[in-house]
């Protein structure tokens, strides 16, 4: 099965020009309105997409019902608005934090949840050093930088390059809070081992479909997906635990908790392919028990599944060869 993506052909200077003018008119019109009038803004232009857009508006109740996670198309259509909802306030978040919170008023907009593991994991004083395997739920843009300043503890994360370097380097800017940082993924795994070895956690997304290259065949939702394998490989070599610190929006006043997941810790085999895949089952299990609690705060909108919206939708039945007695070729 060849699940590599075609390389993007790169946009013209014309093109990555006119998108940044666009966003930074976007920018500076949410940091000039309040809060819930920047909000109600966001909220109508993911409205907007989801009724108007002929790619993203019919795709996500499709993959939301194919998830069967819920069972109706009314069921299916709600859910993609309130996706393409959060998803919009998340950039709402990242651009007004700054004008909303600070060292003063910080714990009243970022709370801890009050069970053992996340105050464990939350706390400087016995927050274990984490290989973090996430995703985009919850705010995930302010998650990377608000866990490091929490627990004083350094974080380096996995780059993915935005198709729009311009909007790319704004957006990784404000990602990059405090005592967390990024690198490029086409730099490999070095620089997350020598972030590792210098006690740093080491943070990959982990719910986007991953490449035959990058990934592992694991089930998700009860589906065939291909999930990033460089987690498990760590983990299978560090013995670091793998956890799942997260951001939950709690309301539109600009008030958050984390909670945290932790994976189960695995006993290897001796079989590193084995091993590798039943680890990463291991963390997309947890990934999937996170989204079923909070489902509005997950990007239903990724193309995730094997069997669904991998090319044409639906796919189109595979065309049977007919035998001859000339061929020998054995029947699969």
């Amino acid at each position: 099965m060849n699940t590599t993506q075609p390389k993007k052909k790169p946009k013209s200077a014309l093109a990555v020009n006119a998108e940044y003018g666009l966003f930074v008119f976007m920018v500076t019109l949410v940091r000039i309105l309040p809060l819930h009038a920047a909000y109600g803004l966001l909220n109508f232009i993911a409205w907007s997409v989801r009724h108007f857009s002929k790619r993203h508006g019919p795709r996500t109740p499709k993959l939301i019902l194919h998830s069967g996670f819920v069972k109706t198309q009314a069921e299916a259509n709600k859910l993609a608005l309130a996706s393409l909802e959060h998803f919009a306030k998340v950039f709402v978040d990242m651009v007004k934090f700054d004008q909303i919170v600070n060292e003063d008023n910080f714990s009243e907009h970022i709370r801890i949840a009050d069970d053992p593991l996340t105050r464990e994991f939350m706390n400087p004083a016995t927050a274990p050093q984490i290989i973090l395997t996430t995703g985009h739920f919850g705010n995930w843009e302010l998650a990377g930088g608000l866990h490091s300043y929490i627990t004083k503890q350094r974080m380096m994360s996995i780059m993915r390059p935005m198709d729009n370097p311009k909007i790319g380097r704004y957006i990784y800017a404000r990602r990059c809070r405090y005592l967390h940082r990024s690198f490029p993924k086409e730099l490999g795994v070095r620089p997350l081992i020598q972030a590792h070895k210098a006690g740093e956690n080491v943070t990959i997304v982990s719910d986007q479909h991953a490449t035959d290259k990058e990934g592992v065949l694991v089930t998700f939702f009860g589906h065939p997906a291909m999930a990033q394998k460089t987690p498990a490989w760590l983990y299978l070599r560090t013995h670091t635990p793998i956890a799942m610190p997260y951001l939950i929006r709690d309301d539109n006043d600009f008030h958050f908790t984390f909670y945290c997941a932790k994976m189960p810790d695995y006993q290897a085999t001796g079989n590193m392919e084995a091993d590798i895949r039943a680890v990463a089952q291991l963390y997309t299990d947890m990934i999937e028990a996170q989204i079923r609690r909070f489902p509005t705060q997950w990007l239903w909108s990724h193309r995730r599944w094997l069997d669904c919206m991998r090319g044409p939708y639906p796919p189109p039945a595979p065309q049977q060869k007919e035998a001859s007695h000339d061929d020998q070729t054995p029947v699969k």
